[in-house]
């Protein structure tokens, strides 16, 4: 049961991963078309004949489940350490959902942060003929943020991970404490 349990979490992951993508992406469509249309659409090969919140729903898809892998394995693994599976099963997916808070918060942080003192820089690395380079850059700065809030995310799962297992073990141990 336990190996079925680790599969399956490790299976969840990405699942998990990629509808944050496809949130995200609509999120970040609706504050900057143009990020889709004069530069991420140019690096995906989709059917012309899809509306651009599709495509940039599957751009998400595409984008995120592959960070869910590596997030996956890492939760999932240090998840072992739970004798019990249902504690296994409950506490990882805990850990999923609180690295996928983190990015989302992160990324929602980028969106208030200003960007109008950066105009120079912004229109040196910026593709040609955007019309709302603040939003553009924006998203960009979102993106980036979303995944350092994964990566702080998961850094919080393992302790999150952690610190259960030591409540768990000093329940098991009647509560006593030695101090």
């Amino acid at each position: 049961m336990r190996t079925f349990i680790f599969i399956a979490l490790l299976i969840l992951a990405p699942m998990l991963a990629s509808l944050y993508g496809f949130i995200h992406d609509q999120i970040t469509f609706s504050i900057s078309e143009e990020f889709f249309t004069k530069f991420r659409f140019k690096d995906y090969d989709m059917p012309h004949t899809w509306h651009p919140r599709a495509k940039a729903g599957m751009i998400g898809i595409l984008n995120a489940w592959k960070t869910g892998i590596p997030f996956g394995i890492i939760l999932t693994v240090v998840g072992r350490i739970h004798h019990n599976d249902k504690k296994l099963m409950f506490y990882t997916f805990y850990t999923y959902l609180l690295t996928f808070f983190c990015s989302f918060a992160f990324s929602m942080a980028a969106v208030y942060m200003p960007v109008a003192g950066e105009m120079e820089a912004i229109h040196k690395t910026l593709p040609t003929n955007i019309l709302d380079p603040i939003a553009f850059q924006r998203v960009e700065r979102i993106n980036n943020f979303g995944y350092i809030g994964g990566i702080i995310g998961m850094l919080m799962g393992i302790g999150l991970h952690i610190l259960l297992y030591k409540i768990d073990i000093k329940k098991q141990s009647g509560g006593t404490s030695s101090k």
